[in-house]
């Protein structure tokens, strides 16, 4: 695609559930990319959606749910493209997308959808009962949505129509952890523990007492001891690898409102030496454009990728353990940004179009 690319020959792109906060942060990240045009922020109530995201500069036409679906089928005749993000609560993705697509009809051929809930996340119906607690509500749809990981599923995402974006933990685990089961270099037989810290945005827009600032401030506390749901998305990225280790995840929140730091602690089932294992990452991901492989005795911090879409990653042996850290943005990398470099994919623009890929340093 032409860096020129000019305004006309932009293509059209609607983000559902635009009052929630990924979907402020996929707006604002639309605002720069040369090569979506954003007609529409959708909500069901088309008030409060500007209201809900004071700090956009452009504002952009907000539209209820049938307008959009109209506007989508109408950008889509005569074999144009259309775009459309799915920032929904989870498990309301899939009732939108059966509604579009009877509607679509043939037309929903050339729709790129990526839907940033966990509804299509997991290619197992038994794998997402367990993990949600409840049936698929269409596990026929399943097959049809590729893993959104860029750095793991490229090829299959540049094929790809729809695209189910990672949850943010799992974006990270999966980053610490598959280079390494790649290689060969992991025990499955011991449990593999890890460690994650999330700021406050990861628990959504809804005001919860455990998201308060003078609850929040200064502090932190770990949750879901009896498994977090992706767990699930880091045991699916292991099967093609072999057998799936026990995984003992705990997530804790933290006293930030945006940022994930994962430790793993991974058991090694021969003696490594951390250049070699270093080499697994390194080998993966290279050439990546937003996940960091450090050097040396350097270790990620939170400031650097903090409202990035990138990822760092630290690795280290310390006797039959393999200690790797990952940092990234729960909302860019872990998030919005990860949707949108997903498209970028799909529609064979620069990975890096409407991306930050500098930390903030001081926020």
């Amino acid at each position: 695609m032409n860096a020129t690319l000019t305004r006309t020959a932009t293509v059209p792109a609607w983000v559902f559930g635009a009052k929630g906060m990924l979907a402020g942060e996929l707006l604002r990240l639309l605002d720069l990319h040369p090569g979506l045009e954003l007609r529409g922020a959708v909500s069901r109530s088309e008030q409060g959606v500007v209201e809900a995201h004071p700090h956009l500069v452009t504002r952009t036409r907000t539209c209820n749910t049938d307008e959009a679906r109209a506007a989508i089928a109408q950008a889509l005749v005569g074999g144009g493209r259309a775009v459309a993000f799915l920032a929904l609560p989870h498990g309301e993705s899939a009732s939108l997308w059966a509604k579009l697509s009877a509607e679509l009809g043939a037309l929903a051929s050339n729709l790129y959808l990526v839907d940033l809930a966990a509804d299509f996340r997991l290619a197992s119906p038994a794998r997402y009962q367990s993990a949600y607690g409840h049936p698929h509500p269409a596990p026929a749809e399943l097959e049809r949505f590729t893993y959104g990981l860029v750095e793991l599923h490229r090829e299959a995402i540049a094929r790809s129509r729809r695209v189910a974006a990672p949850g943010c933990f799992a974006t990270a685990l999966q980053l610490a952890c598959v280079p390494a089961a790649r290689a060969k270099l992991l025990d499955t037989s011991r449990p593999w523990i890890l460690h994650g810290i999330t700021g406050s945005s990861g628990s959504g827009v809804e005001p919860k007492p455990g998201t308060h600032h003078p609850w929040r401030h200064a502090n932190m506390w770990a949750y879901s001891l009896d498994g977090h749901r992706h767990e699930a998305e880091l045991a699916q990225a292991l099967e093609p690898h072999g057998s799936v280790p026990p995984i003992h995840f705990v997530a804790h929140s933290g006293p930030m409102a945006r940022g994930i730091h994962l430790t793993a602690a991974l058991p090694l089932a021969r003696k490594v030496t951390t250049a070699e294992a270093r080499a697994a990452y390194t080998e993966l991901f290279g050439g990546s454009t937003f996940v960091e492989v450090l050097d040396g005795a350097k270790v990620p911090d939170l400031r650097s990728i903090s409202a990035s879409n990138r990822a760092q990653l630290a690795v280290h042996v310390r006797g039959d353990v393999l200690n790797v850290l990952c940092t990234l943005d729960n909302m860019t990398k872990g998030g919005a940004g990860q949707a949108l470099q997903c498209l970028n994919v799909m529609l064979g623009f620069p990975e890096h179009w409407g991306l930050p890929r500098a930390g903030l340093g001081v926020n």
